[in-house]
């Protein structure tokens, strides 16, 4: 711990980091040398960060703040410089000469700003000024053929439209970008176009699909007295009518029914195997009108007849239900290679994984709501004890996503059907974004593809979505530099937060933050920013807090949802009122001083 009174001490240890920092520019020669012109100064800042962030000095940032000095714990994105300034004040302060001893070259304070407003226009276009946070929109697939959407986005404020390549095709993509481009021509504003490569992401494969049902279900208040009994339209196949509001359809064969007349009743078992009893409460030429004061689950085929008559009416095919596995705590579950009909077993989309897992590794299932433990591993399948799930049971259906947050696996983030939509993306996008992105080697690997299609200068965005990714998230970003691209980087915090616990997710995601700025890259803020405004219109206090924080980041992320627009207009508000309060934007601030209870008592 560092003496307040021991100037001496203070310095030496000042000098013993500029020390470290020349010594990671030396042993990093050969990587600085691989990097791109347009990154030089930004790798050796990114390099000299890792080594003050390694080294140990305790006590250090409160006695720089004990002398009135910088604590350097906020001068990541021109650290060299910084530390140089205050070895320089401190030798004074000692009354020593200023050291002749060689000083690493980083980018000062005001190079560091013109470095990430440079990288980050770069990337998301001329709009992206500093300070100026982007909106990226992923958009549906619905904006391929809604005739106004897409505008009403870019007039919004979009800055960046998403496109998943793990949905749709080239079709609906090539009309959804086409849209962009006009919404752009025609408001003068711009927003480029990013398309997300899918990578090997892992998901439950298909189910086979359950009986379909129709549920009529009585209202009742919460002492189970009926308030309402249900109601049902029952209509034949060969014919179409209109339901009511409060009327459930159900969909009957043509026979037996055109007897029946009102008041009359029908007997019958339904779903779940126990007598039901409907009343007929009108006829028409169209089909007929029921009620019960009974929740009846109707299945293909169920039988209902007339109370001492011959009229009855027959259940017709319904179309089937996405099938699920309820699970609970305690169940085993088999992760197969192949589709099985056994309630016990589930697929994976990626079954190239399963000689990477081991016995006692965690296995999560869609976005944590399902975790088991692997108990035993084979060629063909894993067999899992579900370990946490809702007390009632939890449904696991098709298309789920799959985390192995404590597994190895030794993959490229690059699938063949990457590289096919790489052929469209290359051609289309101004950026991709690379999901699943783990080593160097995958840099490469893209890069070689890019380089294949002429289109080394397209815009990478690094998905950072596992633990593997954020512990080399260093060396990925100096690997990316090699190239003269547009690069940033994406926290993907829903994944991470499954790979590397909710609890540590807030501190990984300003661990990354700081990695961005020290590289001078811009950062987009991503996973569930205003995801209840976006689905249901309002937004939580949580969620208003949580966008906040992430306008510290150049760009933020908004998932599909009903009510994209009016949630763009939300978090352009948001986010250029925090930008006011932001370092550099003082004269902002001072409006909302000016109009505090300190300044005018009388609004106390």
């Amino acid at each position: 711990m560092h003496d307040a009174s021991s100037t001496v001490t203070l310095l030496a240890d000042l000098r013993r980091l500029r020390h470290d920092l020349a010594a990671i520019e030396r042993r990093e020669r050969h990587t600085l040398a691989s990097i791109s012109p347009a990154y030089s100064l930004s790798a050796r800042n990114l390099l000299h960060v890792i080594a003050f962030h390694a080294a140990n000095h305790p006590g250090l940032a409160t006695a720089l703040r004990e002398r009135g000095l910088s604590s350097l714990e906020d001068c990541d994105a021109h650290l060299a410089a910084s530390l140089a300034a205050v070895i320089r004040v401190v030798e004074r302060l000692e009354g020593e000469a200023t050291s002749s001893d060689l000083e690493p070259q980083g980018p000062s304070h005001h190079q560091s700003l013109e470095l990430q407003t440079a990288h980050s226009q770069a990337l998301f276009g001329p709009s992206a000024q500093l300070g100026t946070r982007v909106i990226m929109v992923t958009l549906p697939s619905e904006a391929a053929d809604h005739p106004t959407l897409v505008a009403e986005l870019v007039e919004a404020g979009m800055g960046l439209a998403r496109i998943n390549c793990a949905h749709d095709g080239p079709a609906i993509w090539q009309r959804v970008i086409e849209k962009v481009r006009r919404a752009n021509a025609a408001s003068g504003r711009s927003c480029r176009v990013a398309m997300d490569l899918a990578g090997p992401k892992l998901r439950t494969g298909p189910l086979p699909p359950a009986n379909g049902v129709v549920d009529g279900r009585p209202r009742r208040d919460r002492y189970g007295r009926l308030l309402a009994p249900a109601r049902l339209l029952a209509v034949p196949v060969s014919m179409e009518s209109t339901a009511f509001a409060q009327e459930t359809v159900l969909p009957i064969l043509d026979e037996g029914w055109t007897g029946l007349e009102p008041g009359q009743r029908l007997r019958g078992r339904d779903g779940s195997g126990r007598w039901r009893e409907l009343r007929v409460m009108e006829v028409g030429a169209t089909g007929l009108r029921l009620s019960s004061h009974q929740r009846c689950r109707f299945t293909s085929g169920l039988r209902f007849a007339q109370e001492g008559g011959e009229g009855y009416l027959v259940v017709a095919p319904l179309p089937p239900l996405p099938a699920e596995r309820v699970v609970r705590v305690g169940d085993r579950l088999r992760l197969t290679a192949a589709v099985s009909a056994d309630l016990d077993a589930i697929s994976c989309s990626c079954p190239e994984v399963f000689p990477f897992l081991r016995v006692g590794e965690p296995v999560v299932f869609d976005e944590g709501r399902i975790r088991a433990v692997v108990e035993a591993v084979g060629d063909e399948e894993v067999a899992l004890r579900i370990t946490e799930a809702r007390p009632q049971g939890a449904r696991l259906r098709s298309d789920k996503g799959i985390n192995l947050p404590n597994s190895t696996l030794v993959m490229p983030s690059l699938t063949a059907k990457d590289v096919r939509d790489l052929e469209f993306a290359a051609a289309h996008a101004d950026i991709l974004n690379y999901s699943f992105v783990h080593s160097t080697a995958d840099i490469e690997a893209l890069h070689d593809q890019l380089a294949r299609q002429g289109r080394e200068r397209i815009g990478l965005v690094l998905k950072i979505e596992t633990r593997r990714a954020f512990l080399n998230l260093p060396r990925l970003l100096l690997a990316a530099m090699g190239q003269d691209a547009p690069l940033g980087v994406m926290i993907a915090r829903g994944d991470l937060a499954i790979e590397c616990g909710w609890e540590a997710l807030a501190e990984i995601q300003e661990e990354i933050l700081r990695l961005c700025a020290a590289a001078h890259v811009p950062c987009i803020w991503a996973t569930q920013v205003l995801d209840s405004m976006v689905r249901h219109g309002t937004p939580t206090r949580a969620e208003i807090t949580d966008a906040a924080m992430g306008a510290r980041a150049e760009a933020l992320m908004l998932n599909k949802g009903p009510n994209l627009t009016a949630t763009v207009h939300i978090l352009h508000t948001i986010a250029h009122r925090v930008e006011a309060h932001l370092p550099d934007h003082r004269r902002h601030r001072d409006q909302w001083l000016s109009c505090s209870s300190f300044s005018n008592p009388s609004s106390q």
